[in-house]
């Protein structure tokens, strides 16, 4: 038999080993424990960042939206300023432009209402002359000569006036609310001339070229053939007056210095860039169409 003493010596290595195999292996456990925990908090530290990151790009990123879309936003509102700007300004010229036309056709009525005026005051102002004349003729002689005188020049006026009613008959023509005669051609100018009421003055005006006719000056500023329009600008009595979109055969009515009755330029033809017609005075105007100097 073998001694106890030797039997623990033989077990003595065997124990040894088997606690170093023990040993080594819990060493690589708490190794590679160490390993995974390093490592989870490697992923951990990684994550964490990654979020920053991912936070900070969305930051940025909505920035950048939202400073886009104020721009856009800007930009679209500029424009829709810039145009309702644009189309209140239009509206405001084409306002004062009608307020300009306006303000013309008042200003030629009221010239016609204050030459409808002065002539209804010479007229009245004749008839007291007639009726003083009279008066002061009391000789039964004087004033039977003077009713025949009156009668004669009643009859002379009933004549003309058959004159010019069958010429105007005849030749279709239309009066004006004044009650002269509007003449369409050079031959109807020609037949009112005949009779001697008023003088007539043809002349033909180019465009931006002045000219006088009589004591008028005259510039033709544009014209519209197709619809027969036209602008015109009339220096009378030193002063210039703007007649804009007048039409033919359309009497424009005006008053001169000096003169107890009215006057009227009418435009029987326009071409591109030229008009024709003729200006009708009262007896005594110098007849006359020239180039008219000092323009403005």
């Amino acid at each position: 038999m073998i001694p106890d003493e030797l039997r623990e010596q033989e077990d003595m290595p065997e124990s040894r080993s088997e606690r170093t195999r023990l040993g080594g292996k819990f060493t690589a456990v708490f190794v590679v424990l160490v390993v995974l925990a390093v490592g989870e908090i490697f992923s951990l530290i990684r994550v964490h960042f990654l979020r920053n990151d991912f936070r900070a790009q969305e930051a940025q990123t909505r920035k950048q939206l939202t400073d886009w879309v104020n721009r856009d936003v800007s930009a679209r509102l500029s424009s829709l300023e810039r145009s309702n700007s644009e189309q209140l300004e239009a509206l405001k010229i084409e306002l004062n432009e009608v307020s300009r036309h306006l303000g013309s056709q008042r200003g030629e009525l009221r010239q016609a209402r204050m030459m409808v005026t002065k002539l209804q005051n010479e007229h009245s102002q004749q008839l007291d002359e007639l009726k003083h004349e009279i008066d002061l003729k009391a000789d039964q002689q004087q004033l039977g000569a003077l009713t025949n005188d009156v009668s004669a020049t009643k009859t002379d006026l009933g004549k003309t006036k058959q004159n010019v009613d069958s010429l105007a008959n005849s030749l279709g023509m239309t009066r004006t609310r004044f009650g002269t005669l509007i003449a369409r051609n050079h031959d109807e100018i020609v037949a009112l001339r005949k009779l001697g009421e008023r003088d007539y003055f043809e002349f033909t005006a180019s465009r931006h070229k002045p000219i006088r006719v009589g004591k008028v000056g005259l510039e033709l500023k544009k014209t519209n053939a197709k619809h027969h329009r036209f602008n015109v600008d009339m220096l009378v009595d030193d002063a210039w007056l703007e007649k804009k979109n007048r039409t033919i055969n359309e009497p424009i009515f005006f008053t001169m210095r000096g003169s107890r009755s009215f006057s009227e330029l009418v435009v029987n033809r326009v071409d591109k860039g030229r008009i024709t017609g003729y200006i009708s005075t009262p007896k005594g105007t110098t007849q006359t169409a020239s180039r008219l100097e000092g323009t403005r």
